[in-house]
């Protein structure tokens, strides 16, 4: 309130000032300095009593869908839906205080009637998580910094998910092949045309390929050949609680090993679950398509960061799929030499030996292998 008394104080000091000058003093110029300061006082006026809410912004995150490690850009697009010149409007973006910026964007521009300016800031080496992005902060005054209004932008919060980085498989490794084994769950994905389980009869849909002709011939019924189904074995990838680790450079080696076999899972279609055994008794059910394998990515991003004093919260472990591990040290007692198990640490110490151990390294009894 000081503040604003003080300021109507100066301005009609101001104002005084050129009327006593141009009523006693005279002449063109005193005159003409109390023109101007009319005209300096309206456009004030007009400034600081115009609706901000005409001032609309528009935000845009590219690219969508982003890797730790990668530069991301944000483009702020500005546009006052008025009829009236803005001398500055000043925007602030938020960040989210777990980006770890310096400061939050600040930007000044100059608005013109029905026009649009846009700005752009870039984030660089953004480490993995979903950020949300809150509405920017507008605010103007008149052209002395004597005056000034802000308020809260009308956008809706925007998320900018950052996927934790991985490394390409060239090769799915003993992990994703097939086997005769012992699980029940498995997925028929395609028939085998040279193993031939027997003769059917015809059903609407069986492609003409597949008619059995000497059959149909003698019987004088549409026979078709019944192959056998080729399958794919489910796997579902199980993170060991954050106790398991000891530094936090080994809790993000090991999110992004899940990371990357989601991500060759995804290429290969492979059936694929995931669990934390930090998350109670949450999980992700078996499935294949992009969404699913984008909800398991969105999952690993949102993971906590390195917490040595966290809590293992989850004892049951579904036995519905192949179990592929990922611990340090874990000591959870579904752990198994029956299992396979990736070793973050002295055995996988970095990401891009993921494939080679995949191949070469990863404990295999599980699947009747030898080392």
């Amino acid at each position: 309130m000081k503040k604003i008394s003080w300021r109507i104080v100066v301005v009609m000091a101001a104002i005084g000032a050129a009327w006593a000058f141009a009523y006693f003093e005279g002449g063109y110029l005193a005159y003409h300095i109390w023109d101007a300061t009319q005209l300096l006082a309206g456009i004030t006026l007009i400034q600081v009593l115009f609706p901000l809410q005409r001032v609309r912004i528009e935000r845009h995150i590219r690219p969508d869908l982003a890797t730790e490690g990668d530069s991301v850009t944000i483009e702020l697009m500005i546009q006052a839906n008025t009829w009236w010149p803005w001398a500055w409007v000043a925007v602030t973006d938020s960040l989210p205080a777990t980006l770890h910026a310096d400061h939050n964007p600040h930007f000044v521009v100059a608005l013109w009637p029905k026009r649009t300016v846009t700005v752009r800031y870039q984030l660089a080496h953004v480490p993995r998580g979903i950020y949300t992005l809150k509405a920017p902060r507008i605010a103007t005054g008149d052209v002395l910094g004597l005056w000034e209004k802000s308020r809260l932008a009308t956008n809706d919060p925007m998320s900018m998910i950052i996927w934790p980085q991985t490394t390409a498989l060239t090769h799915l490794g003993h992990v994703f092949q097939q086997w005769a084994g012992n699980t029940e769950m498995s997925r028929r994905i395609s028939e085998d045309t040279s193993l031939l389980l027997g003769i059917r009869d015809y059903v609407s849909g069986d492609r003409l390929a597949q008619i059995h002709w000497r059959t149909t011939a003698r019987t004088g019924q549409f026979k078709v050949k019944q192959f056998e189904p080729t399958t794919q074995p489910q796997i579902r990838i199980i993170l060991d609680d954050m106790q398991a680790f000891q530094t936090e450079r080994e809790w993000e080696l090991a999110i992004q090993i899940a990371a990357s076999l989601t991500d060759v899972a995804a290429r290969y279609t492979q059936p694929l679950g995931f669990l934390w055994v930090g998350d109670g008794d949450q999980r992700i059910g078996i499935g294949t398509g992009r969404t699913h394998y984008e909800t398991i990515l969105n999952y690993l991003a949102a993971l906590p960061r390195f917490h040595p004093n966290s809590h293992n919260s989850m004892t049951f472990i579904p036995d519905d799929a192949i179990p592929l591990w990922i611990t340090m040290r874990g000591n959870h007692p579904a752990l198994s030499d029956a299992v396979p198990v990736i070793r973050v640490g002295e055995e996988l110490d970095q990401l891009e030996d993921l494939s080679f151990y995949l191949e070469h390294r990863l404990h295999r009894q599980a699947y009747g292998l030898s080392h």
